[in-house]
């Protein structure tokens, strides 16, 4: 007797569901997708290890999203990313890498893929950020624009590469590497980073930091940049005609400096703070003009404590001056703390420099990533507005005699610079009578 076939039916495939501890960070995932944040790392960065079931470059993807889910450490993936498959599966991926398999690829990293992560930074600086609109506005309308560079201590075993003592603050004789960040202080974008060992003081990087700067932000002529405000060195940005408000390093120059001072002025109504200037001033690539300003010495009575700003501006009074640079001091600072809380910076150590290096730019694109987000968010909900105004005034222009207006297959069009006509078509939309004032879109 022949056997009857059955026919089995297929199962509907059920929607995947589930809990995250990070929902919004997962709802953010379509988003972060359609910019092509990571679609970059995987095209340009070039990582010599054999693919057995992750890309290399999946990897450092899984850094990233390992930071900004609060990882410590990168064995903590284990714990909070790798479980989190809703999350996982919003970034399209069905599973996590292990964390040695993750260090074993930050491992391999040579200078050269340092080099190529630097591109992929700079070129999607140069696309979503927002410090450029702020820069072309203080070249067009002869405002100026502070820029922050400073210095941070990374303290690492006396073993690893690039570990030398130096300044690390409230340790002595430690052995560690420094982190310096060029930022733009009214976004808290990062513009460029780069790590040396740890006997480097902030003077001695300026030239290559503001480097990198100018090729970031595209000033590359005088013109560009006599409207740009930094700190923290004097004749080379001096002869590129940047504008400076910056504190004197040299402590036996301040004590020869501080002969000249006529005058001091009560700066804060208490006297515990006195500034004048300096009659005699020390000669740089450009005319400045140089500001003392002291304290009561907390040992000697009848002594003080000197800080010597120099500043090109020469027509700002020592009041705002003063203000200027203590308003400037914390935004770098700040940053610092939040990354070391939030993206906890100071706890990714590794051995080699160059696997430094790679957690450095990798911890660089989740910080500007958050700053992104923001504005992301709130274009997206002032296009909602838009959509919403729009439906409200087609609806309004209907008869309110009818009580229904089926409108199938049209279209509203709202203005939009990421189509090809500039504009963005939903297809397919039902408004219900003016009456109820609803509309739904699909």
């Amino acid at each position: 007797m022949a056997k009857r076939k059955t026919r089995q039916r297929k199962r509907p495939k059920r929607k995947q569901t589930g809990h995250t501890s990070h929902a919004s960070l997962a709802g953010l995932a379509p988003l972060i997708e359609s910019k092509g944040i990571f679609d970059s790392i995987h095209q340009q960065v070039s990582i010599p290890q054999k693919q057995l079931i992750y890309r290399p470059t999946d990897k450092l993807i899984f850094v990233v999203l390992g930071l900004l889910v609060g990882c410590e450490h990168i064995d903590e993936i284990n714990h909070r990313l790798r479980p989190d498959n809703m999350l996982l599966s919003a970034f399209g991926y069905s599973s996590c890498a292990d964390q040695s398999v993750i260090q074993d690829t930050l491992d391999i990293c040579v200078s050269e893929n340092v080099v190529q992560l630097k591109g992929v930074l700079r070129s999607l600086y140069i696309e979503h950020n927002q410090s450029q609109a702020l820069v072309t506005r203080a070249i067009e309308q002869s405002e100026t624009l502070t820029i922050d560079m400073d210095l941070t201590g990374r303290p690492v075993s006396a073993n690893a590469q690039g570990a030398e003592k130096g300044y690390f603050c409230r340790k002595r004789g430690i052995y560690g590497r420094q982190l310096a960040r060029v930022l733009v202080p009214d976004t808290q974008e990062i513009i460029a980073e780069e790590l040396y060992p740890g006997n480097r003081l902030s003077c001695q990087v300026f030239v290559e930091m503001v480097s990198e700067m100018e090729q970031t932000l595209s000033l590359d002529t005088k013109e560009k940049r006599q409207r740009i405000g930094t700190d923290k060195h004097i004749n080379p940005a001096l002869w590129k005609g940047y504008q400076l408000l910056a504190k004197m390093f040299s402590g036996n120059r301040a004590k020869v400096l501080a002969q000249s001072v006529d005058q001091c002025v009560d700066v804060d109504g208490q006297g515990t703070r006195q500034a004048g200037w300096v009659t005699k001033p020390h000669r740089y690539g450009r005319k400045t003009r140089q500001l003392a300003v002291r304290k009561p010495h907390p040992k000697k009575k009848s002594g003080f404590n000197y800080v010597f700003l120099v500043v090109t501006d020469m027509t700002t009074d020592m009041l705002t001056l003063l203000q200027s640079y203590d308003a400037r001091s914390g935004v770098p600072e700040s940053t610092f703390f939040q990354d070391n809380q939030g993206l906890a910076q100071r706890q990714l150590r590794k051995h080699q420099f160059e696997c430094q290096q790679m957690l450095m730019l990798l911890s660089q694109l989740a910080h500007n990533l958050c700053q992104w987000l923001k504005r992301w968010m709130v274009d997206a909900l002032a296009a909602k507005a838009q959509m919403e105004q729009y439906a409200q005034q087609m609806m309004s222009s209907q008869s309110a005699d009818t009580h229904t207006h089926a409108i199938s297959k049209e279209a509203i069009r709202l203005p939009n610079e990421a189509s090809d006509d500039g504009y963005v078509s939903f297809s397919r939309w039902r408004a219900w009578s003016s009456l109820k004032k609803e509309a739904w879109f699909v």
